[in-house]
């Protein structure tokens, strides 16, 4: 049995690289790539440790099923496809689409010998489809729950600052955050950073960018003028520290823009690290 799980393996692994393959056919125009012969690689080992594992799991939960063994086999494998979602949230899908690829191969190499009639047709096909599509809508959520989590965040930026712009969170003895309804307020100060005790905000970017004169009047910063960067982290004996940055400014004043402090001098500047670094 071991051995036809194997080829189930193989021959499912290879339908899976040729979908890439057409997918890349027509996207890129291109007949090969070292690509598709990597994709063959995981695929195949992916359906060796996981698919024929699950395989033999699944006739082995449903060896005493009759009229349900086939979609109560096909839950199976889709359910435990779905679970990698918290394993490898990034691959979760293909490994959803190689999970239902072994799966109709395993129960092709069978079909003539299990060939359910009338009824049962029916209602496996049903089984199946809810099989497949509980998953798809599983992912489906998810992905929606990602999209609709959106940061709040607000900073205040020295009026006539251009430049890059850093934000170390999670500092203890940080100012007491402020905030403006939803919005968490950083004050920049005139060196381009800010120090909060807030952790980093997760999500959909949807922020606010205002510059701030010496009174406190604000003018609100267009989106052109805001480069979206990133995170970052720095660590060394004894401290270990995160910070999000972007850059401020539209293209006529980045010729102008200062010089910007390095996350260790800012880190020094703060009292936080009693070193600096080239």
């Amino acid at each position: 049995m071991l051995g036809l799980k194997l080829k189930t393996a193989l021959q499912a692994s290879i339908l899976f690289t040729f979908g890439f393959w057409l997918l890349f056919f027509f996207s890129e125009g291109g007949l090969f790539s070292f690509f598709l012969v990597m994709v063959f690689l995981y695929c195949f080992f992916g359906n060796v440790i996981y698919g024929v594992p699950v395989s033999l799991l699944s006739e082995f939960l449903t060896r005493n099923l009759a009229v349900w063994r086939f979609p109560a086999a096909a839950f199976i494998h889709t359910f435990l496809a779905a679970v990698t979602y918290f394993i490898m949230e990034g691959f979760a899908f293909y490994a959803f689409i190689a999970a239902v690829l072994f799966f109709l191969i395993d129960e092709w190499r069978k079909w003539d010998r299990e060939m359910p009639g009338g009824r049962k047709v029916t209602l496996n096909a049903a089984g199946f489809l809810a099989a497949c599509l509980l998953p798809i809508v599983f992912f489906w959520m998810l992905q929606q729950a990602d999209l609709e989590e959106k940061t709040h965040d607000l900073y205040l930026i020295p009026k006539g600052y251009a430049g890059q712009v850093r934000i170390v969170h999670e500092i203890e003895n940080a100012p007491v955050p402020e905030t403006e309804g939803e919005y968490d307020v950083f004050r920049v100060n005139d060196r381009g950073y800010a120090i909060t005790s807030l952790p980093q905000s997760e999500g959909y970017i949807d922020d606010l960018y205002y510059y701030a004169d010496e009174k406190g009047k604000r003018e609100a910063i267009p989106e052109s003028c805001i480069s979206h960067g990133g995170s970052g982290g720095v660590q060394g004996e004894g401290y270990e520290y995160s910070y999000t940055y972007f850059s401020v400014g539209c293209e006529k004043d980045m010729a102008d823009q200062g010089y910007v402090p390095g996350i260790e001098e800012i880190l020094y500047e703060e009292g936080l690290i009693n070193q600096t670094f080239d």
